[in-house]
């Protein structure tokens, strides 16, 4: 089971998440921007419908340790506080749904579509009929949610319109994103497959999910490097991944030890890195 800190509230929030929803919308943001018409309040209520949808996933999600077949073994304490996170996670889920229903006001039924495929995906992470994580297939759940439907969906409030460019621009940062949820299931390798929670990496086996943790970051850089010779984005920026590369070594370290504890939020603070980065590579209205 998860460590009772776990079920604090900053625990349960997982702030270095935050950072998902922080450059994917930013990504989408940027790309949509127009310079002769900046839109502030779009910007602004997109990056907090974004936040708030973020943390209501991450507060939501302690629920399944409930439904266990071990939870006994949780406190009462604990228990109380999995179900107040639960119930503020509905609440930023509500707010969420509040700020995407003012949006399709403005940007109509294709972003109501988007709106309501996204709360499908997320309701059905390691719950509901698709159960992702159960499925072993979570990893393209946040591929798709959280990186490829966020940054077209963002770009597509900002300017009206969808671009299959910004699909492909999406990419490294989706990439990545897929990362930061294969740490943590890296990390809690042994604890899901004493479960018997069958998610990706209990699927392929510890050695293989390593070795995917590294192409994702080789595709990242590769497709980034791609988009720079295509002239997607400034060529002259991709020594602002630098700090990122610098980043490599540490991550290295961690991921073959016997005590994976901080992979993930070390996972989360080189994707900002790589992600700040990359919003500065990226043009602005493309």
């Amino acid at each position: 089971m998860p460590e009772r800190s776990q079920y604090s509230f900053l625990g349960a929030l997982r702030l270095f998440s935050l950072a998902v929803a922080l450059i994917s919308v930013g990504l989408g943001i940027r790309l949509g921007w127009d310079s002769g018409d900046p839109q502030y309040v779009l910007a602004t209520l997109l990056m907090l419908g974004g936040i708030l949808s973020q943390a209501g996933m991450n507060l939501v999600n302690d629920a399944e340790d409930l439904r266990q077949a071990n939870s006994s073994a949780l406190d009462e304490a604990a228990r109380t506080r999995i179900l107040q996170h639960q119930r503020l996670g509905w609440v930023a889920f509500g707010a969420a749904a509040v700020i995407g229903c003012y949006l399709v006001t403005i940007r109509g039924w294709p972003l109501l579509g988007i709106l309501f495929v996204s709360a499908v995906l997320a309701l059905n992470y390691n719950s509901g009929p698709l159960n992702f994580k159960h499925n072993g297939i979570a990893i393209l759940q946040v591929f798709l949610l959280m990186g490829l439907l966020m940054v077209e969906a963002s770009y597509f409030v900002m300017s009206g319109q969808f671009s299959l460019r910004v699909l492909w621009l999406s990419l490294p940062v989706s990439l990545l994103i897929s990362l930061l949820l294969l740490s943590n299931e890296i990390r809690d390798y042994e604890i899901d497959l004493g479960h018997g929670t069958r998610t990706f990496s209990v699927r392929i086996g510890l050695p293989a999910a390593r070795a995917t943790y590294w192409a994702l970051i080789s595709s990242a850089y590769a497709l980034t490097l791609s988009f720079s010779l295509l002239g997607w984005v400034r060529i002259a920026y991709l020594p602002l991944l630098l700090p990122s590369l610098v980043f490599l070594p540490l991550l290295y370290r961690h991921l073959y030890r016997a005590d994976r504890t901080l992979l993930t939020p070390l996972s989360g603070r080189f994707f900002l890195l790589f992600g700040l980065a990359y919003l500065l590579l990226a043009p602005s209205g493309p």
